[in-house]
């Protein structure tokens, strides 16, 4: 009896084997790396810093590639080119998320960034958009500039505190004041954003492909159903970013002279179509990827820096010229274009989200001869993308030159493939808070290289205490630079007085 259900489960395991082969050598999809049988090409993916393998293969396969999940496709997007045709020009086709059966027990359906195209998605993505886009952001300068002069003046004071929990209190206290009121977060103590950037690395966490195995292998979703301590953890995570939402939403202090966007949405909740609940998620979304987003970027403003003080000496010359003694203002902007290619290039050189947001084929399409089913999941390897040498020349180098003209100001901005801030991802999925997020890590940049030179911390045998540009961290989605020491000696006497005088301004 056991020789033949052995031997059947042989056969089926061989005609599936024949079937997932002739699947794939008939399909229609770009070409990747070969894999098993049934697995594909699962074993040949690293558990950590995926998008370095997906770009190596890219050098193989080309900027557009196919790789298998256990008999599912993904294809892969890792030329600016391709990216920019398939998720900008084709996106009424590419914008679609995936479905996750490890979602559905998280219930991620109501964070924005994971939601299809239904009614609640435009109801929500319209309220960030009047909130967030270029000309509404800017009612949010002053506090981006008040809490820049506070972490700079938190650097001064409170130099044994890490530069990581400076930019990151800085990170949490500009999104939570912008989206809630209240008072600046205060340089020690407590950091307040702390609970939820638990319960948003929790769901990081959760939804990482390697860390879903019923995603993986879809067949074990009716047994993972069964488990109760993956529903007890999804059900407590969802109560308990629901309960802190609504505290938070609940609690959001008025103000006087400009809306918080809890009290924008509040007066506009049928305006955008959207229900209390989906004002609660919407603005707890925008306090988790916000916060994340400028911390990111200002830790590798900071390794870019330290690794090529001339682009520091650049910089500071610029402010030196516009501002002198006074601290830099938002005003200056128009006078300051090399901040802006900083900014730019922290952006290009270390993306915060290196491989963005799976997108899925909302429908069958079209490229390049190619033929991409609906349902095929899809990656944005945006890492890949920065990468890319017929647009960057030594895309390893922190060079913010190449976003300026001969002359030094800015080169103009290309819409159709987004080349200034490709780290900021695609099409209809592009971050909606990215002009909110450029704007706060420019006055953060201004401030901090304005008011400091940044070296590398000497051992007792004089040699340089250094962190090396590729030493990065991989949080699920978020990459970024590990922790590291380092030295910040101020350019000026009386940089307090001048710090707090900005503070009243």
């Amino acid at each position: 009896m056991l020789s033949l259900v052995g031997a059947l489960v042989v056969l089926v395991l061989a005609v599936a084997g024949v079937h997932d082969v002739y699947r794939k050598r008939t399909s229609r999809l770009p070409p990747g790396p070969t894999g098993l049988p049934l697995l594909g090409n699962i074993l040949q993916l690293p558990s950590q810093f995926l998008w370095y393998k997906l770009h190596a293969w890219s050098k193989q396969y080309g900027p557009i590639y196919t790789i298998w999940m256990m008999g599912t496709p993904i294809v892969i997007l890792d030329g600016i080119k391709v990216a920019a045709d398939v998720l900008d020009r084709m996106s009424g086709a590419t914008s679609d998320r995936p479905y996750i059966i490890k979602g559905e027990f998280f219930r991620i359906e109501n964070v924005i960034a994971n939601m299809n195209r239904t009614l609640d998605w435009r109801g929500q993505r319209r309220s960030i958009h009047a909130n967030l886009n270029i000309r509404a952001t800017t009612r949010f300068n002053h506090v981006q500039a008040y809490d820049a002069a506070y972490l700079t003046l938190g650097l001064l004071q409170h130099p044994e505190k890490p530069f990581d929990e400076h930019v990151h209190r800085f990170a949490g206290s500009v999104i939570f004041r912008c989206a809630y009121g209240g008072e600046v977060f205060p340089l020690l103590g407590m950091d307040p954003s702390r609970y939820i950037e638990k319960l948003h690395k929790q769901l990081l966490h959760s939804m990482a492909p390697q860390n879903s195995i019923v995603d993986m292998l879809p067949f074990l979703k009716p047994l993972i159903q069964r488990v109760k301590w993956l529903r007890r953890e999804a059900d407590e995570w969802y109560e308990s970013t629901d309960q802190e939402g609504n505290r938070l939403y609940d609690g959001a202090v008025p103000t006087e002279g400009w809306n918080t966007i809890v009290q924008d949405l509040n007066a506009n909740m049928k305006k955008y179509g959207v229900t209390k609940h989906g004002a609660v998620w919407t603005t707890m979304t925008l306090y988790m990827a916000g916060q994340e987003t400028t911390s990111t970027a200002l830790r590798a403003l900071a390794l870019g820096i330290l690794h090529n003080p001339d682009v520091m000496r650049a910089a500071q010359a610029q402010l030196d010229a516009v501002c002198g003694q006074r601290a830099p203002a938002f005003e200056d902007r128009e006078k300051l274009p090399y901040i802006d290619a900083l900014v730019k290039e922290i952006v290009r050189w270390k993306p915060g989200v290196p491989m963005g947001l799976l997108h899925a084929a909302s429908e069958d399409f079209d490229y390049q001869g190619y033929v991409i089913p609906k349902g095929t999941n899809l990656i944005d390897n945006i890492w890949g993308q920065t990468r890319d040498t017929s647009v960057y020349q030594n895309p390893e180098e922190f060079d913010p030159t190449r976003f300026l003209d001969g002359s030094g100001n800015l080169l103009p901005v290309t819409p159709d493939t987004r080349l200034d801030l490709l780290g900021f991802g695609h099409g209809r999925r592009i971050c909606p808070g990215k002009d909110f997020a450029v704007n706060g890590i420019f006055i953060a940049c201004a401030y901090l290289l304005w008011a400091f030179r940044l070296e590398w911390p000497i051992d007792p045998q004089g040699k340089a205490v250094m962190c090396g540009v590729d030493e990065m961290e991989d949080h699920s989605f978020v990459a970024t630079p590990r922790p590291f020491a380092f030295v910040l000696k101020p350019r000026q006497e009386g940089l307090e007085e001048s710090l707090r005088a900005a503070m009243k301004e």
